[in-house]
Order: C-alpha cells, then sequence, then structure tokens
C-alpha cells in the first residue's frame, strides 16, 4: 500500500509554517529492508524496538502550501492513476530487492586437477558435462548478508552451470606478417570467475567468432581452435569469403599466423596461431564468392545476402557463368537459330533477348540480356548471329523464399520486345522456358538455340 513521512515544521509557532513529504518509494524500501537485514543477522541481541534509522527530507519534498488539497495532490502524484499497478510494483520489489547478484550463496570442495580443468571448461562453455564436487554448502544471502540460518548441505554432488554470457565483445586480427592488412572478424570473449581461484597454468579464456572458436591457456602458450560450417550456418558474401581465406591461410602455410584480440575491455593481446599444412583447397569457392561479390555489386544490392558453404559448392558454375556472361564482350557469344521467314525483315538487324537466372545464397539474381548485330547463313533456314552489341536491358533481384510470378516476367520481357521492334527483328525464348526461372534454374545463352521469330 502507499506510505509516506509528512514532517511538519512550526519555527516555534501555533500554525504549521511547511510541511515536507516523503515517499516510501522503492529506493527508501531497499534501505529499511537492508538495515532490517543486517540487525536480524547480527550476532547481537536483534531488539527491533530499539534501532533507530534517520529518514532525511530537503527542499525537493516540501508542499507548496500546508493544506490538505496539497497534500492530497502530493499523494496522488505519486500513487499515479492505478493502484493496483502501484501495489503490484511495489510487492514485486519488496520479494526481489536484495537479490540483485543472487539468492544464495554456495561453497564447495575441488578435489584434483581434472575435476579443476572440467570446472574452467564448464563455465567458459567449452564442455557441457557436470563437475563432480563435494562438501557443498548453501545459504540465503540478501543484500550480500548470508543468513544465519542453514540453508542445504551435501557431502558428495555435481555441479551443472547455465550456458555463460560473453564478457565482452571486441574483434581479431589474424595476419600472415605484421606488414600485413590481415582478416578481421567480430568476436565474443569468454572469461570466467574461477580463473582468480585456479593455478596459473589452469587459467582459460575463450573467444567465439560465429564459424570458429578460440581457446586460450595465456601461461602456457597455447591456443587451441576448431572452425565449422555445419548446417545452417550462413554468412554474408565478403565474410564468407574472409572466412576460407583464413581456413587458407592456416592450412596451406604451415607457419605461425599472428593474431591480435582487440577490446574495449582490456588491452590488445598477441598470441600466434599454427596449423600443420594440410590438402585443403578452397579456390573454387573462392573464386564463386569473389564473383558472386562482383554480380552483387554490378546490381547495386544493399540489401544483406547471406550464403552457406554447401550453396557456394552446389552453384559454383552457375555462378561463374553468369558473371562471365555479364561482363563478356560481344565477340565471346556464339547463336544459331532458324527464322519464320514471313515475319522476317531482310533490312533490319537481329535482336535476341534471353532470360538468365542463378541463386546466390539467400536471394535469386537475373537479367534479361539482348544480344543485337548482324546475321550470317550457314544452311537452309540456318543463320548464325553476328553480335555487335550486348545490353542488361533489366535486372532481376528476389528473395529466394519470394519467387516473382511468371506474369511480370513475361510482362517484362514484352515491354523490352516493344522496344526493339521498330529497328530489329526480335526473337526470344518461349516463355515455357520464363516459367522455370521461380524454380531458381539457371538459364544461360547456350552456343547453339532455336527461339521462335
Amino acid at each position: 500500500m502507499p506510505a509516506f513521512f509528512v514532517f511538519i515544521e512550526f519555527d516555534k509557532k501555533e500554525i504549521a509554517q511547511r510541511a515536507f513529504v516523503v515517499h516510501v518509494d522503492n529506493q527508501l524500501i531497499t534501505k529499511v529492508l537492508k538495515r532490517l537485514h543486517e540487525v536480524e543477522q547480527s550476532a547481537k541481541k536483534n531488539n527491533f524496538n530499539k534501532k533507530k534509522m534517520t529518514i532525511h527530507y530537503d527542499e525537493s519534498n516540501i508542499l507548496e502550501a500546508t493544506n490538505g488539497a496539497c497534500l492530497k495532490e502530493r499523494f496522488l502524484a505519486h500513487v499515479s492513476n492505478d493502484i493496483s499497478d502501484y501495489i503490484s510494483n511495489k510487492k514485486s520489489h519488496l520479494e526481489s530487492t536484495g537479490y540483485e547478484n543472487g539468492c544464495v550463496q554456495a561453497s564447495f570442495t575441488i578435489e584434483g586437477i581434472d575435476n579443476l580443468n572440467s570446472l574452467i571448461d564448464v563455465s567458459l562453455g567449452i564442455s557441457k558435462k557436470e563437475v563432480d564436487i563435494t562438501k557443498l554448502r548453501g545459504v540465503d544471502a540478501r543484500f550480500g548478508i548470508k543468513s544465519s540460518i542453514p540453508g542445504f548441505s551435501l557431502e558428495i554432488a555435481k555441479l551443472a552451470l547455465p550456458k555463460p554470457q560473453p564478457m565482452a565483445g571486441g574483434k581479431i586480427r589474424f595476419r600472415e606478417d605484421r606488414l600485413s592488412a590481415g582478416l578481421v572478424f567480430p568476436v565474443k570473449i569468454f572469461l570466467t570467475p574461477f580463473n582468480g581461484m585456479v593455478p596459473n597454468e589452469l587459467k582459460k579464456m575463450r573467444v567465439e567468432g560465429g564459424f570458429f572458436d578460440l581457446i586460450l591457456t595465456p601461461y602456457k602458450g597455447i591456443a587451441n581452435y576448431s572452425f565449422s560450417f555445419g548446417e545452417g550456418f550462413r554468412l554474408e558474401i565478403k565474410e564468407f569469403s574472409n572466412a576460407l581465406k583464413l581456413l587458407s591461410l592456416l592450412f596451406s602455410s604451415g607457419k605461425n599466423v599472428i593474431a591480435e584480440l582487440i577490446s574495449d575491455s582490456f588491452p590488445k593481446f598477441d598470441f600466434s596461431v599454427r596449423s600443420k599444412h594440410q590438402d585443403i583447397d578452397f579456390s573454387n569457392e573462392l573464386k564463386a564468392l569473389e564473383s558472386a561479390a562482383k554480380i552483387l555489386n554490378i546490381f547495386g544490392a544493399s540489401e544483406k545476402v547471406d550464403i552457406s558453404f554447401t550453396e557456394i559448392k552446389r552453384y559454383s558454375n552457375q555462378i561463374f557463368q553468369m558473371e562471365s556472361v555479364m561482363v563478356s564482350p560481344p565477340s565471346s557469344f556464339s547463336m544459331e537459330f532458324s527464322l519464320n521467314e514471313d515475319n522476317y525483315d531482310n533490312g533490319k538487324e537481329i535482336a535476341c533477348i534471353f532470360l538468365s537466372s542463378t541463386p546466390i545464397g539467400s536471394h535469386l539474381f537475373g537479367f534479361i540480356l539482348v544480344l543485337t548485330g548482324g546475321v550470317k547463313t550457314i544452311g537452309d533456314n540456318r543463320y548464325q548471329l553476328l553480335p555487335k552489341e550486348v545490353n542488361i536491358a533489366k535486372h532481376i533481384f528476389s528473395d529466394k523464399d519470394e519467387p516473382i510470378s511468371n506474369d511480370e516476367l513475361i510482362s517484362a520481357i514484352e515491354s523490352i520486345k516493344e522496344v526493339y521492334k521498330k529497328n530489329f527483328n526480335v526473337i526470344s525464348y518461349p516463355y515455357t522456358r520464363i516459367r522455370e526461372f521461380k524454380k531458381a534454374k539457371t538459364r544461360h545463352i547456350p552456343d547453339s538455340t532455336r527461339p521462335e521469330s
């Protein structure tokens, strides 16, 4: 319920000169409860009725006038419009204050180096197994003051800890040597409070970087690492490229790689990472990611595009081909076709319209390409296009889970055909091929095709 202290000053006069109202708010409740807990847990006699506590007030608590109306207005200002919310909030504070750092203080004993190592590993999230402990004792603790009433006691127990939270954020830079720019990755840094209770050689820290885990044992000069591109793991195109460059550096060089751990929470920490030479080749995946980055740049894609390792391997050839088509000169294209001569105007050159697409990670990229040029007869109603110009008439970009409709694609191609019809004989793929765009099927310009006129 609402509670207030009202202080009235008379200044030796018969009528009140000033009045001050102090609300019993959360801050004052905490102060009173802490004092009561100190007295209750003291080894001396409690004698609560003889204990004193001073309540202070100042000009911030003064009433504008010493009358009932001002007093009521002040009371209501603290209570607000909803008395039920006020009571609920105060009840919650009464029950929780003093327990911000936990409600139980426990002590236990760990025997043996192996169990100490396990304790450090579990507290850093390296291991999930339980730790064998002995002589477990626990008591209630409020405001950091242990209760004199015994809590629980076990001679043998197993300790399990919740999933640890990072103590700090930062970045880690890997360099081949001090002169190189290096590869930089954001990281989460995990420290354990048990480091202060174990010998130096057992102290550890953990650095998590999304696709890698580093376990550092500074006083032993040891850095163990693991990497994973497991099921469901995805990174943005450039980040994945940097990740594969790092693995290539570690596994192919067989020499020390300089690492710098940088955080606002503590000084820069330098160490080295080394791996034995292994025949692991990511060159094809790196080239695919480089091509993907170029395609994103051509499209001016501002939206984040992420990709998995499986998608890189599966669609690498299609990504290579798409980039090649988008940057190749007219002379690199070759096409043969037949024509319906009834609709063919000998006075006009040919404009061939094609749709090409490929999935790149989380999105579909495509374009409508127009090749224009002259025609060379190579057989009976068989012709070869002699490309003079290549033009990407339309970029197509969509989320892979939100395919573009057939009608929109057909409409886009028809609009482009209308532009070219005035000066060219226009030929294009049948619409049956267009419908396959939304199925993530890549369409490239083959060496020989037979579009309709």
